[in-house]
């Protein structure tokens, strides 16, 4: 098929892009190493670190010098609360994120009701409790407290098959 700019399922590849607009990290210590590919290309492909307002001044400066634009967000628990991290990215302009961060960063933002679109991939490969979960604990008690989604699409990609849900409303 034809890629098209308002497929919320497309990568910045798909849209004939060679790289992101913009990598977003979050990391609120800021302990990213400073000698790394993203260190590295800060000052070509735009880099924005949500950090705490507790990480380390040298290293703040040490990012700026790199290039990265720095966001400091307050913290929820011992992690930044994701309703201030997305509310700094919001305000900066960027209003849709793509998350790849894994479960524990996934369980956060569906346990603040900040996940409008789920995008996942199954493949025919077993891994077991070996795995790491795609969505961490959510602390439900009770299945009617599970954040609810409905099927948008199913297409398969190769031998993985994607599907996409978005948020059920009501």
């Amino acid at each position: 098929g034809t890629a098209r700019a308002d497929d919320p399922a497309l990568t910045a590849r798909d849209l004939g892009l060679t790289r992101q607009p913009v990598r977003v990290v979050v990391s609120r210590r800021l302990d990213l190493p400073l000698i790394s590919n993203l260190a590295r290309t800060a000052k070509q492909v735009p880099v924005w670190i949500c950090h705490g307002t507790d990480a380390d001044g040298e290293r703040l400066r040490a990012w700026e010098r790199l290039g990265a634009r720095l966001f400091p967000c307050g913290v929820s628990g011992t992690q930044l609360d994701p309703g201030q991290v997305l509310g700094c990215l919001g305000e900066a302009g960027l209003t849709s994120v793509f998350c790849e961060g894994g479960g524990a960063l996934a369980a956060s933002l569906l346990g603040e009701d900040l996940v409008d679109e789920l995008v996942g991939f199954t493949a025919g490969l077993t891994i077991g409790a070996e795995g790491l979960p795609a969505i961490g604990a959510l602390g439900l008690g009770r299945l009617d407290g599970a954040p609810r989604f409905e099927l948008v699409e199913t297409r398969a990609i190769g031998g993985d098959v994607l599907h996409r849900w978005r948020r059920a409303l009501g």
